[in-house]
């Protein structure tokens, strides 16, 4: 008998962070692609990456829908350089296309 515990999409960290990646969600209207933000402005994610995959490889350099984000550094078809608090990531321009924000309300 294996006493090893199986992690999967169901549990409870991981559904609510899937949700965006239903056929039923809807992005809200203001939710842009993290390319067409602007830099210096704090941005809330709404959606990580085009599929599960990215999502986690997102997740785990810190980009999560709890955390605010700015975009650092990077423009056009550069990089981005994102600020997450006291940390900077680095996100390539095809995978920052795939991330949609949405600006904070100050």
């Amino acid at each position: 008998m294996s006493l090893l515990a199986r992690e999967t999409f169901e549990q409870a960290p991981h559904k609510e962070v899937f949700a965006p990646y239903r056929e039923t969600f809807v992005p809200p209207v203001q939710a842009k692609p993290l390319t067409e933000a602007r830099a210096g402005v704090e941005l809330k994610v709404v959606r990580l990456g085009r599929d599960r995959a990215d999502a986690l490889k997102l997740r785990s350099l810190g980009l999560t829908s709890d955390r605010s984000l700015t975009i650092f550094e990077g423009s056009g078809s550069r990089a981005r350089i994102l600020s997450i608090g006291s940390q900077r990531v680095a996100v390539g321009v095809d995978l920052a296309d795939t991330i949609l924000v949405e600006e904070v309300s100050q």
